[in-house]
């Protein structure tokens, strides 16, 4: 039976992170069972974009100070790594701001943006029959996925899996989602990278999660709960039943169980720690339910939707003039190029737009938003 830790810790005090960290390990069996002496130990980390801790965007770097405590007890050599979606010139701003380089460097773990691309066959996928994904991250003895809870407009919840799609170097990210535009579709794309990957471990950051808008632009909620499980499917069902899902409501968790790598039925998923009705949070704001529905649409009907009649179902970003800076960084991140420059700030394509909401991502500014229809508003959870 898959085994899930919930420890309580109501803040980001580093002592009581460490207790936290430990004690949730400890609940698993211990990390020992995991990292031995000197193999090398890669922390994927979730660092979106250069957005300060108290955003709730990214791992916060107390718990990444704690990990690599954990790590380096058990004579593991430590690498903090991810590759963000952000231009490569914003990577290092991006470090700094999220606090996690000075706390890796601090702690003695090397840092490192992926940059080195395997190319892996992935033919049993159609609309990606590749794979490019970071060579620094294949070539780890042991891969420790170090996700923030969070809500997401597109695949509703990202968690230890979807925290995987930052190993993806480069901007292949920006033509995957072009390629995947479905949300059901993106989570098998989601399921074959984790397929391949194989992570050894997973520790989540919910002491304060986001809730509403996420992966970026939602107000921070506090949970107050650090989880870890080796079978990151398993994580991923019980973090999102607490913040209000249904586990299989989230396209990721379900094909992974599907496919037979993780358990994602909460009666067959053994908790250890605080108890699950104890962690769960009431009045959660979560992501809009409008993806899950699309899903269940034959393709052809879909695309009748969103190109013969987009009054029916529309939901839409929209760019608040008064706060864009007029970056463009929207308009970089666009996989479908649906966004140009007007006069006050971008104007989007509603025709050429898919609904991945990489502009509202990658907006430091928050000036991207979300509009929908009254059809749409009725189907939001």
């Amino acid at each position: 039976m898959s085994v899930v830790s919930i420890v309580k810790c109501g803040d980001y005090e580093q002592k009581r992170i460490d207790r936290a960290v430990k004690e949730s390990l400890s609940l698993i069996g211990g990390l020992d069972r995991v990292v031995k002496a000197g193999q090398k130990v890669l922390l994927k980390v979730n660092m979106l974009n250069a957005d300060p801790p108290e955003k709730a965007v990214t791992t916060h770097p107390a718990l990444l100070r704690s990990v690599i405590r954990a790590v380096k007890e058990v004579k593991g050599e430590v690498i903090v790594g991810e590759a963000p979606g952000i231009a490569y010139k914003d990577i290092e701003k991006a470090w700094h701001v999220t606090g996690l380089k000075k706390a890796a460097k601090e702690e003695g773990a090397k840092v490192i943006n992926f940059h080195k691309v395997e190319r892996i066959d992935n033919s049993q996928n159609k609309q990606v029959p590749v794979l490019h994904l970071a060579g620094e991250v294949l070539g780890s003895d042991v891969v420790i996925s170090l996700p923030k809870l969070k809500t997401h407009n597109f695949t509703l919840f990202t968690g230890a899996i979807k925290n995987l799609y930052g190993c993806i170097p480069g901007f292949h990210k920006k033509e995957l989602h072009r390629l995947v535009p479905r949300p059901e579709d993106f989570a098998r794309l989601m399921i074959d990278i984790f397929a391949v990957i194989k992570p050894d471990l997973a520790i989540m950051d919910g002491v304060v999660g986001m809730e509403g808008d996420g992966p970026a632009a939602g107000p921070p909620r506090k949970i107050g709960v650090v989880l870890a499980s080796q079978d990151l499917v398993a994580l991923d069902a019980v973090a999102s039943h607490i913040i209000g899902y249904a586990p299989f409501d989230i396209d990721i968790t379900r094909v992974a169980a599907e496919r037979g790598l993780g358990e994602g039925k909460l009666e067959k998923i053994e908790i250890k720690g605080a108890p699950l009705s104890e962690a769960k949070i009431e009045g959660y704001q979560l992501a809009s339910s409008i993806n899950t529905l699309l899903n269940k649409v034959p393709g052809f009907v879909l695309f009748a939707f969103r190109h013969l009649a987009p009054w029916v179902l529309k939901i839409k970003p929209v760019i608040d003039k008064d706060r864009c800076t007029k970056c463009e960084e929207c308009i970089g991140h666009c996989p479908t190029e649906a966004m140009k420059m007007g006069k006050d700030c971008p104007i989007i394509d509603n025709k050429r737009c898919i609904k991945c909401f990489c502009c509202q991502e990658f907006c430091l500014e928050r000036a991207v938003g979300i509009k929908y229809n009254w059809l749409a508003k009725r189907f939001q959870i």
